[in-house]
């Protein structure tokens, strides 16, 4: 038996209309009075409502359900290939927090851009196994509850409680964030890209699920059927650039849009941000570095978008024809800048897309050993350059950029130019390749760049 853990309350959305009978049991599953329940790998349990919830402004829309991040590790082995290692030995059994470091966190190059406005390569922080520092918590909290009274759709704050001197990392106090969900199922949006979609019948639950989003967005169809699949894509693309915008236009910034951090709100049919602790105030930078950063974060999820299609278990699911059909980058643009010429956008997306498909086809060439010979580090060789591809993105989007409202609402004296000399300093000899990959959507500037490079 557990020992309950100690712990503090330091924040409670007083937006949220919940009983004291259900917050207390909540509390008691984050501090292991009664063990918490994991549906999904990770540090995160999930706790099915028993009574009413909702918010005091809204009180028709209900939430089925609460996330507990930080209060735990569960790390089953299966499914653990291909996927960050969380602890060893691996236990089908969750255990409370850890103190131990989670290394992965801190070894995996993410790009960034220096105080100065120079891009850069940056490494997260190392996070405990199983938890969270309580001021990333708060984070999440803080974060979380701006989108909300925003009107933008992401999980709902419910509370943070800091845990006692005995759960401290790195000097820091450890915590856990609460928050509520209107689906009662744990999943998340990547399991119609490339989770249970790739691999039907293994689990039913997620299969489920898919099929229910499916039904949500008024697609019909077999999930079985590539079409199928790419045709929800499409309508979730448009939606989850839009919810980038709003989450910019909301004043922050540093998100990870990858669709394992998306759930799905079944009564909106929308998809839904979630996984805040690593979000910023765009109050807090220097008003030259805002549109930067803006940039970053739509790249970021035009690459995600992209690179998603390479992971292994989506390995020929997809066609080239039909991604490029149905042009999920076109669709994040047009969702991110709804009045946008649609040639304008075919173009930039048609450049990005020139940039992946090599490396997606080296990948599907290889995906038999993938799946069962090559370690994390030698698939992850075979990948493009993910920064070289975000300078392009960056490049690229930047014609879009101007002249919107989030340029107006970020005011910056930022130039094309200035943009090609950022990415010559970044990208050294890759300058080259990058003028390249930017000729490809008729830039004639850049092929003739390209071409006073040449002897």
């Amino acid at each position: 038996m557990t020992t309950p853990l100690g712990y503090t309350v330091t924040h409670c959305y007083d937006g949220v209309d919940i009983s004291d009978r259900e917050f207390q049991h909540i509390l008691d599953l984050a501090s292991w009075k009664q063990m918490p329940r994991f549906s999904v790998r990770g540090r995160s349990a999930w706790h099915i409502l028993r009574e009413g919830v909702a918010l005091k402004s809204v009180p028709d829309r209900r939430f089925a359900a609460a996330k507990l991040k930080g209060v735990g590790v569960w790390n089953p082995e299966a499914g653990a290939r291909n996927r960050d290692s969380l602890m060893v030995p691996m236990s089908d059994i969750p255990s409370p927090p850890t103190t131990i470091p989670l290394e992965s966190f801190a070894t995996y190059p993410h790009f960034g851009l220096t105080r100065e406005g120079e891009y850069s390569i940056v490494f997260g922080k190392v996070a405990p196994v199983g938890g969270i520092l309580h001021e990333r918590a708060a984070l999440e909290y803080d974060n979380a509850k701006r989108l909300t009274e925003a009107g933008v759709t992401s999980i709902v704050p419910m509370a943070v409680i800091e845990y006692d001197e005995s759960y401290r990392f790195d000097g820091k106090p450890m915590g856990a964030s609460i928050s509520l969900s209107h689906g009662s199922a744990p999943y998340r949006l990547s399991e119609l890209q490339y989770g249970a979609v790739t691999r039907l019948g293994q689990d039913p639950d997620k299969d489920a699920y898919c099929e229910r989003v499916l039904r949500a967005l008024d697609v019909d169809g077999e999930l079985s059927c590539e079409i199928t699949r790419l045709r929800a894509i499409r309508i979730l693309s448009r939606q989850i650039g839009g919810l980038m915008h709003d989450f910019t236009a909301a004043g922050l910034y540093r998100y990870s849009p990858e669709w394992t951090n998306l759930e799905f709100d079944f009564d909106s049919a929308q998809a839904v941000l979630t996984d805040l602790d690593s979000t910023r105030p765009m109050a807090e930078l220097d008003p030259h570095m805002r549109t930067l950063h803006a940039l970053r974060d739509l790249a970021s999820l035009l690459y995600r978008t992209l690179a998603k299609f390479s992971t292994p278990s989506a390995l020929g699911h997809y066609s080239l024809a039909n991604l490029l059909k149905y042009d999920p980058l076109a669709e994040v643009l047009q969702g991110y800048f709804p009045g946008a010429d649609v040639g304008r956008v075919r173009t930039i997306s048609s450049r990005l897309w020139n940039a992946g498909i090599p490396y997606l086809f080296l990948l599907t060439k290889y995906r038999e050993q993938i799946r069962t010979d090559w370690d994390q580090a030698r698939r992850r060789s075979y990948k493009m350059d993910h920064d070289l591809f975000y300078v392009l993105a960056i490049s690229s989007v930047f014609e879009l950029f101007q002249g919107s409202d989030i340029m107006a609402q970020y005011p910056s004296d930022l130039t094309r130019d200035a943009l090609s000399e950022k990415a010559r300093r970044y990208l050294g000899e890759r300058f080259e390749y990058f003028l390249y990959l930017l000729e490809f959507g008729g830039s004639v500037s850049a092929y003739q760049q390209l071409q006073a490079l040449g002897g």
